[in-house]
């Protein structure tokens, strides 16, 4: 049976949520964070949502708990070639600058930040193969991080519905990825080979620290779900997480318009990105 999610639970779990996460759940949203938390505090046999909130802060098992809870927090909506546009830019400007920026024997790093199930760092994968970029071993590493474990393991697997095709045609799948029985493809070896996958928190210091400076970052439809405070924290992570000269795309909706962090705003037929200069200022 379900128990009632008092004012000051939801106080509580929004505060928390802001710390963890970033997330930002309004008094308009609190039915939605409700039904999304019900199911595990229905689950563990627990009496109200503070002690739900309770055995997540200071269960001897609360890493295992926290991981079964984000899929119910989180948007994994994600598809192949997402944002054309901004690929367009990648694939016809910024990769041939790196190119030529890195030479012969360097390695481009590309970050796909909140990863999801992983189409989009794979996007990037078969976008320098299609264009002749950093095809010889180790010119390219693709890393894709999360803070959804479950998300993550769909991503090293590999395996996909037709669902996230919808931006693709039927060549384009066909060049990239091998049938696996009915509406399922896997992603070829050779678009694998350069993608590795991570957990990572943006909103937590230091989760860039062991992936090294990155020359080109995708952070799309991930801070319109942070607070103000979120957004500051991830947009100085993925800042330190960029070598100098390296480039952020975000979502469409997005923007670090009023963020204190001196990017370089860039602007292109459908798409808008930003810089970190050579020298910071």
């Amino acid at each position: 049976m379900a128990v009632p999610f008092s004012d000051e639970e939801f106080r509580t779990w929004a505060e928390w949520l802001a710390e963890e996460l970033g997330h930002r759940w309004g008094p308009e949203r609190r039915e939605i964070l409700r039904t999304r938390l019900e199911p595990r505090r229905a689950a563990l046999g627990l009496d109200s949502f503070d002690a739900l909130l309770f055995h997540l802060r200071f269960h001897p098992e609360r890493g295992a708990e926290r991981e079964r809870l984000v899929p119910h927090l989180t948007n994994n909506e994600s598809y192949f070639c997402r944002e054309q546009g901004s690929l367009d830019v990648i694939a016809g400007e910024l990769l041939p600058a790196l190119a030529a920026r890195l030479g012969p024997g360097g390695q481009a790093r590309v970050l796909s930040a909140a990863c999801s199930t992983g189409e989009e760092a794979y996007t990037l994968s078969i976008l320098a193969r299609e264009h002749g970029f950093f095809a010889a071993p180790g010119a390219l590493r693709v890393t894709g991080v999360d803070v959804d474990a479950r998300a993550l393991e769909r991503a090293e697997a590999g395996v996909y519905s037709g669902h996230a095709f919808r931006a693709t045609d039927d060549a384009w799948r066909a060049r990239w990825f091998d049938p696996r029985g009915d509406d399922a493809w896997a992603v070829r070896p050779a678009v694998r080979a350069p993608v590795r996958f991570a957990a990572a928190n943006l909103v937590q210091d230091g989760w860039w620290t062991a992936l090294g400076p990155q020359h080109l970052i995708l952070c799309r439809n991930v801070m319109i779900y942070f607070d103000e405070n979120a957004v500051l924290r991830a947009a100085r992570g993925l800042w330190e997480a960029l070598a100098p000269g390296g480039y952020l795309f975000l979502g469409h909706a997005e923007s670090l318009r009023h963020v204190p962090i001196p990017f370089e705003l860039h602007r292109r037929p459908g798409a808008l990105f930003y810089r970190r200069p050579l020298e910071a200022a």
